[in-house]
C-alpha cells in the first residue's frame, strides 16, 4: 500500500472506510526470525517463546527468538556471573571471557588449594563420601555427594555463549562479554564472600582485591 500525500495510518483508514474495500492492511515486508543455528539451542526452553503445557504456559520464557530481531546484544555490554566460576576452555566461550576473580576464602571449600586469588577458574564443586566423613563439621547433612556441577560455566553459557557458531548451545546476548566470578565451591558459598563479589563487580574498592575496571 503506497500513501501519496499523507502518511500510511490515514491512507488506511481512508481505504477501510471506503465499502468497496474489505480490508487494507500495509504489504510489508516480512523476514524470518534470527534463530541461530547452535544444535543445543533446541533445548533451550527459556530462550523459546511461550508454549502451552499440560502444566500451563511456559511463562518464564523470554522469547529471545523475538527479541534477537530488534537485537542481539551489544559488545558493549559485560555481565557479571557470580558463581562456581568458569571452564575457560569451553569453546562456546571462547573470546567471550572478561578477566574475573575467584572470592572463595574457605581453603576447606575452595578445591583449588587457596583462598581468594585472580583465578576464576572452576575446579569442579562435587562432594564424596570422604569429604564428608573426614570433615563433618564442614559437609554437613545439607551436603549431599554428587559430582562437579559446572553451574557457573552453564549460566556464562545461557547469557553470553558463542551464538550462531553451529556449535554448541546459544547466549541470549550474542555480542556481550561475561567476567566469571567466584563465589561458590564444595556445596556451598558464604554470604561473605558473595557480597564482596557483589561490590567488586559493580566496580568497589574490596580489601586486598584490584579494583575491577
Amino acid at each position: 500500500l503506497a500513501a501519496s500525500g499523507g502518511s500510511l495510518d490515514a491512507a488506511l483508514q481512508r481505504l477501510r472506510a471506503d465499502p468497496a474495500v474489505k480490508f487494507a492492511e500495509p504489504d510489508a515486508r516480512m523476514r524470518p526470525h534470527r534463530v541461530p543455528n547452535d544444535p543445543g539451542f533446541v533445548e533451550q526452553w527459556s530462550l523459546q517463546p511461550p508454549v502451552a503445557t499440560p502444566n500451563g504456559r511456559t511463562a518464564s520464557a523470554v522469547d529471545a527468538v523475538t527479541a534477537w530481531d530488534t537485537t542481539t546484544g551489544s559488545a558493549g555490554v559485560i555481565v557479571a556471573v557470580l558463581d562456581s566460576g568458569v571452564r575457560p576452555d569451553h569453546p562456546d566461550l571462547a573470546g567471550k571471557l572478561v578477566s574475573g576473580y575467584d572470592f572463595v576464602s574457605d581453603v576447606k571449600i575452595s578445591n583449588d588449594g587457596n583462598g581468594r586469588d585472580a583465578d576464576p577458574s572452576d575446579p569442579g564443586d562435587w562432594v564424596s563420601q570422604a569429604d564428608k566423613t573426614n570433615d563433618p563439621a564442614t559437609f554437613d547433612s545439607t551436603c549431599d555427594v554428587s559430582s562437579s556441577s559446572w553451574h557457573g560455566t552453564q549460566v556464562s553459557g545461557i547469557i553470553g555463549a558463542a551464538t550462531g557458531n553451529s556449535s554448541g548451545m546459544a547466549g541470549a546476548g550474542w555480542n556481550v562479554s561475561v567476567v566469571p566470578v567466584r563465589v561458590l565451591g564444595k556445596c556451598f558459598g558464604y554470604t561473605s564472600d558473595i557480597q564482596a563479589a557483589m561490590r567488586w563487580a559493580a566496580g568497589l574498592a574490596v580489601a586486598g582485591v584490584r579494583t575491577n575496571l
